[in-house]
This record gives structure tokens, sequence and C-alpha cells, in this order.
């Protein structure tokens, strides 16, 4: 009988400020599937978020020990690298912010079987419930990330490190992009056409579903 493989822990981040977030619709800019991305940024001085990056540097570096074991050949070339980064503003310079960047594929093929899966991450507002027609969610809103961390090895640069894998988010304060509801709200009401079936600006007219393990990532927050 063929043994499941146990659960990846799953982790949640403490609250940050989203940068250029991609959780409505997914980026096909370098992968044609697309790939969902929240990135945050936290204040140098945050007590969670230190706290946590402390935790997944020990996984790493757990990890690390673990590949190496199993793979001698790459003890004298393999390196750390970082799956934090120092914000830098236009200069250059530091601005005291450490960034993370958390990422999902939009497509998955298991390498068995060879079916694709398609994914998308779970959004929930501030009181846990799942939205099912998030509103565009922008840069500058106040989310938490529910992830898994998953360590890599590049066999070409002889880098090990972890992927910090998307799962859902929670919406604290919410920044909304511009978008079609965004700009009805622009207009004033005026007499004359008025079509049936228009949508009320208001809400978000995207029909998105609930990806398969929605109720089970509600509950990580």
């Amino acid at each position: 009988m063929t043994q499941k493989k146990p659960a990846r822990k799953r982790y949640v981040s403490p609250k940050g400020t989203a940068i250029w977030p991609r959780l409505n619709q997914p980026d096909t800019k370098f992968d044609a599937d697309g790939v969902y991305s929240a990135k945050l940024a936290f204040d140098g001085f945050d007590e969670a978020a230190n706290k946590l990056i402390a935790e997944l540097t020990a996984v790493r570096e757990a990890e690390f020990r673990k590949y190496l074991s199993e793979n001698p050949k790459f003890k004298k070339v393999a390196k750390l690298v970082d799956f934090f980064s120092a914000e830098l503003d236009d200069e250059g310079e530091e601005t005291g912010r450490t960034l993370m960047n958390f990422k999902m594929k939009a497509k998955v093929t298991a390498k068995k079987t060879g079916k694709v899966y398609v994914m998308k991450p779970v959004i929930v507002n501030a009181k846990k419930a799942i939205l099912k027609n998030p509103p565009n969610i922008g840069g500058g809103s106040q989310l938490k990330v529910s992830f898994e961390v998953m360590p890599y090895f590049n066999a070409k640069d002889k880098e090990f490190g972890l992927s910090l894998r998307l799962v859902g988010v929670q919406i604290i304060d919410l920044v909304e992009f511009g978008g079609g509801a965004a700009a009805a709200n622009d207009f004033d009401d005026e007499e004359g056409y008025d079509a049936d079936g228009a949508e009320d600006s208001s809400e978000d007219s995207e029909d998105e579903s609930e990806s398969g393990d929605a109720e089970e990532s509600s509950g990580d927050y």
C-alpha cells in the first residue's frame, strides 16, 4: 500500500503592504501558463516578520544540511540564497523595509499522470469569509499570506534556497486598482441610455470560482 506524503506545513505571514500584487489574474509575462504573486513589504523593525524570517532561515539551513548529506558532491560548491530581500529605492538605497515574494503557478502538471491542475489562490476578508468574487487587489493593500515552503537546488548556479508557495490571501485593508468598476465611479448618474443587465459598479464583475482547497485554506488565518 502506497503511503501518502506528509502534508507540508502551512505558514501565515504577518500583515504586510502589497507591492504590485497579481492575485485576481495571473501574470503571463514570463510564464505562458501564468503566475499569481503577492510581494509583501514589512518594516525592518516588524517583530513578527523578523520572527518568521528567523524560523524559515532555520528550516532552510536544516534542508540544506539534509540535501548535502544526500548529495555530497555539492558540498564544496553549493551556496545558500535568501528567500527575502531588502527593498531599494530609485537611487538603489535601502528603504528599511524587507520584501518577501509569494508565488503560485496558475497551472501545474502532475509528473506521474500528466494531469493538468488549474490553481488559484484563496482570497478571504478580514473575518475569514471566502470571497468568490474578490475585489481588484492593488498595491498598498494590507494583506496576510498563507503559504508553504519548498526547498530547491539550482544546479546551474549551485544555489540552494526556499521558494514561498502562495496558498491564500487575507485582505486586512483594501486598496483597489483601476478597472471597469472603478472607472464607472468616475461619472455621475445621467438621464439617457440604460441597458438591461447593467452591473452595479460597486461590485466586482468578475465571476471567479474558489480553488479546490478553499475551505481548508480559509482556516489558516
